[in-house]
């Protein structure tokens, strides 16, 4: 692009370059606004307002720089540094997941259960990659006692850096799934989107997905089983006789993961709900008595 030879240039000008820039590459170039705005953080209002302003060059320079990132399809959210998740801002990195809409269903399903229960639940989250889902309960709860668990080093630091982004405090764990956990400590509510895409899914997703988010975030063994075998075993010590677990999954597994939870809990009622497009989505946990 030939906008860093620029030091006179308009906010309308670096857009339109921009544009013609994304269509020579096969993107496109009505996305130029919306990544401007993206990397920015601006809203509608303040990119009109700038249109025919002159912008700064160290800010062209950046929006340069991102756009050519953006054709190598390395995520926005990743090049800005922040992603959105339930209205509220949260750090990401190439270490953890970037947040979807998929698991403010998980979320809100969680902040349910919390609300039926008892004030002093004690609530764990299995994979907490960037801490969205502890912190959002958090917020909803903060006098429950939280616990977050990652196997990412990395990850966990991203989780505790959002965490006190909001003077919240969690009791962050890093564990593979419950190994580092006390045997003897028990959670009320459990919740987790843990990795379940099989590999062999690899070759129908996103570039941006193959090539940038964490594998080791994404992908289980055993056609995306494997994580969960390792939960469902565990889950009986560690989930409270009267407590709910609540899990996202992918939307082929419902029936497996059934049968495979009902066998570790027998006595439980287990089911499955479905996502904003209809598809199986969330593996519901019940071992209240009332259900034995």
């Amino acid at each position: 692009m030939a906008l860093k030879d620029r030091t006179n240039i308009t906010l309308n000008e670096a857009l339109r370059e921009a544009s013609f820039f994304l269509n020579q590459h096969d993107w496109d170039g009505d996305l130029a606004r919306n990544y401007w705005m993206y990397l920015f953080d601006w809203d509608l209002t303040q990119l009109v307002s700038q249109l025919h302003q002159i912008q700064d060059e160290e800010r062209i320079q950046r929006y340069q720089d991102a756009l050519l990132r953006l054709i190598n399809h390395e995520p926005i959210q990743y090049i800005s540094g922040y992603a959105y998740f339930m209205g509220d801002r949260y750090q990401v990195t190439p270490a953890t997941l970037i947040p979807r809409e998929e698991t403010q269903g998980l979320v809100e399903r969680a902040l349910k259960v919390l609300e039926d229960g008892e004030a002093s639940q004690r609530v764990l989250d299995i994979g907490t990659g960037t801490g969205i889902i502890a912190i959002e309960l958090k917020k909803a709860f903060p006098e429950m006692e939280i616990w977050a668990s990652d196997l990412s080093t990395e990850a966990l630091q991203v989780a505790k850096a959002n965490a006190e982004a909001r003077h919240l405090e969690i009791r962050f764990i890093q564990s593979d799934l419950f190994q580092e956990l006390d045997p003897e400590k028990q959670f009320d509510v459990i919740v987790s989107n843990p990795p379940y895409i099989g590999e062999e899914e690899l070759d129908v997703m996103d570039m941006s997905v193959k090539k940038y988010e964490p594998s080791m975030a994404l992908f289980a063994e055993q056609d995306g089983l494997a994580i969960y075998r390792g939960i469902a075993q565990a889950l009986p010590q560690y989930l409270a006789v009267d407590g709910q677990a609540l899990f996202e999954i992918g939307y082929r597994q419902g029936s497996a993961l059934i049968e495979l939870f009902q066998k570790a809990l027998p006595q439980a009622k287990i089911w499955v709900e479905q996502d904003y497009l209809g598809k199986d989505r969330y593996l519901c946990v019940d071992r209240r008595k009332e259900w034995k």
